[in-house]
């Protein structure tokens, strides 16, 4: 969602949690590829860029993911995101770019394969989430057409207080909720959360989904953040409402397993 809201403005690759400076965390070199089939060469750079993140938390976590995991299935995203197990991207450089060409007949096209390595630093999850702390949520649809409108429903078994993250298809983040729209973020126990509300909406507030420009279609995520108690916002970009996907890791890391509980709603958009 690259548009999100009218008066605010679409695996993270986030993973899991520990502050890189008060935890363990370790820098690892990893590889990331993609072929440029069916994708335009800006979506082969996303996908080869997850594949390397994708790759560096298994280095450090000693765990295999799913090789789709992450750019391509709905579910396997949400488990691996959700798990809080595994690890988090807290900093990151690319190192260099390559590209293969490949071409066994040549009766038939080269086949592209974009390749990227990446530095990366892994942050490993301290302590235990509470099992007790329970959050559901929703997006009203998985599949969206551009120009569509989204809402988020959640509840939690518990007072907590929500924070609301739209993980963009350009690796950035945009905090919806506490925001200059809406800045109650306290949810009380057994209450419905639902962002925009309809009274927001007939006020002109909007999630509208929109693709990267030259995308056909994009995979973004919405983050739902349960805490126990209010959780300071990290810092923005410079005069932008984004925040940088180490800004959003580093932030989820300084929150202790126990005192907070994620749920990630992936989606889709098609463009027109």
């Amino acid at each position: 969602m690259n548009r999100i809201i009218s008066a605010l403005f679409c695996l993270f690759l986030l993973l899991a949690s520990v502050s890189a400076g008060s935890a363990d965390s370790r820098w690892v070199t990893c590889e990331g590829r993609a072929e440029v089939a069916n994708v335009t060469a800006a979506e082969a750079v996303q996908i080869a860029l997850t594949d390397a993140r994708r790759n560096a938390i298994e280095t450090v976590a000693g765990v295999r993911l799913a090789s789709a995991s992450i750019v391509q299935d709905f579910t396997l995203l949400s488990d691996v995101v959700n798990s809080a197990s595994y690890g988090q991207i807290v900093a990151e450089k690319v190192v260099q770019w390559d590209a293969d060409v490949l071409q066994e007949d040549k009766t038939r096209p080269p086949v592209i394969i974009y390749k990227v390595k990446l530095r990366a630093q892994v942050a490993r999850p301290e302590g235990e989430p509470d099992p007790a702390f329970k959050l559901e949520a929703k997006l009203n649809k998985r599949v969206f057409t551009t120009g569509e409108e989204m809402f988020v429903e959640a509840r939690a078994n518990r007072q907590c207080f929500i924070t609301l993250i739209n993980l963009t298809a350009d690796s950035r983040a945009i905090v919806l909720v506490p925001s200059m729209v809406r800045a109650q973020s306290r949810l009380a126990k057994g209450d419905y959360f639902r962002f925009p509300t309809q009274s927001e909406q007939a006020s002109g507030i909007h999630l509208k989904v929109g693709t990267l420009p030259g995308h056909r279609k994009d995979r973004e995520a919405i983050m739902v953040v349960a805490t126990k108690t209010r959780q300071p916002l990290p810092p923005k970009i410079d005069d932008t409402p984004y925040y940088t996907s180490d800004a959003v890791g580093s932030w989820l890391v300084d929150i202790p397993l126990s005192e907070r509980t994620i749920n990630v709603l992936p989606y889709e958009i098609v463009g027109e």
